[in-house]
């Protein structure tokens, strides 16, 4: 019967036209679809926004109180120094950048991180930020002014690095050496490390002043400007609103808005700390109300996200302008902080 007849032998002319790869390539192909949906997955879970820290919550951290609040009545915490908040805050933020889901990706080399581009952008943003409070408070404090240089040393280098040193190794180190600054603070500052006699204040740290405050909102007036710039160059139009020449290619849409994100996202709790640490300085200015908006502003820019790509529609139609909604804030926020300067 046909139905066991056994089949002829292929021909030298056929085995080459047809060649028999056997069974391997079905587990090869599988493999190579299951990497990619699992990239993908990754790549959209790594790409959230991490939650922002409270200034007030990376000070318990920082020192090391436990979490659980006590029901029976308020827990007797001592006062923070002048500058605790803000040197908390950039502890948290640093340790954001390195234990948030992938970790740090601007400088990864491999998928899925190789093809992101949102969340590196989101921390190139961040970690200018960075920078420039741990300089301001570099000239401000009176003690841990050796481990503030060698974290704003290690800011200050190569973070988008992968090896000789690794831009994780760099953060890690401005990390520690910002651990070193406030501890030497919260020993300067603590029960016991001043006397009773007259010259025992003058080994404690000074409060931090109106003109340290004014120069580090600057260099923030500064990078919120540029943002605005860049932002308003998505659409081709000055932060005026008259049309410019040059404009963002459209593939870089999304850096500029997710850049823009992240410098919000670190100010808005830089500004929280900055609130606490200055408060002598901002109440004598009367610019407390200012500040409060500002916060606000810089709040409000960190509003849920719901589309999937980054769109610039026009005028009232059916899409929406995320650019220009972004500029919005940072220009707003900028002119809060010349204002603040102006008062301060």
């Amino acid at each position: 019967m046909a139905l066991f007849r056994k089949k002829a032998p292929l021909s030298r002319t056929e085995i080459l036209e047809t060649p028999q790869y056997g069974w391997i390539w079905k587990p090869l192909v599988a493999l190579v679809v299951i990497y990619l949906l699992i990239c993908i997955v990754l790549g959209i879970w790594w790409s959230w926004t991490p939650a922002p820290t409270d200034p007030k919550q990376a000070v318990e951290n920082q020192r090391g109180f436990p979490q659980s609040v006590d029901t029976d009545g308020p827990q007797s915490q001592p006062a923070m120094a002048s500058g605790e908040a803000l040197l908390a805050t950039n502890i948290g933020i640093l340790d954001t950048l390195l234990n948030k889901p992938g970790g740090y990706l601007n400088n990864d080399v491999m998928p899925p991180g190789l093809w992101l581009d949102n969340m590196p952008n989101w921390e190139v943003g961040v970690t200018q930020q960075v920078r420039d409070a741990v300089t301001s408070l570099g000239g401000s404090l009176g003690v841990g002014e050796a481990p503030l240089s060698q974290a704003e040393e290690s800011l200050a280098g190569d973070l988008d690095s992968w090896r000789w040193p690794a831009s994780e190794k760099l953060l890690r180190a401005a990390r520690n050496n910002l651990g070193e600054a406030f501890n030497a603070l919260e020993n300067a500052s603590g029960p016991g490390a001043a006397t009773q006699d007259a010259g025992a204040t003058a080994s404690q740290p000074a409060a931090l002043d109106a003109d340290a405050l004014s120069e580090w909102l600057g260099r923030v007036e500064q990078r919120l400007q540029a943002q605005t710039r860049q932002l308003a160059a998505n659409v081709g139009q000055s932060p005026s609103g008259a049309q410019q020449s040059e404009s963002n290619p459209w593939f870089r849409i999304d850096n500029v808005f997710f850049e823009a994100r992240g410098t919000t996202w670190a100010l808005m709790q830089l500004m929280q700390a900055a609130r606490i640490d200055y408060a002598d300085a901002i109440e004598s200015s009367g610019v407390g109300d200012s500040f409060d908006q500002l916060i606000a502003e810089l709040e409000a820019s960190q509003a849920q996200l719901w589309s999937p790509v980054i769109l610039n529609g026009s005028g009232f139609g059916f899409f929406a302008n995320h650019s220009l909604m972004m500029a919005n804030y940072t220009v707003r926020s900028a002119q809060l902080v010349a204002r603040i300067r102006g008062q301060l």
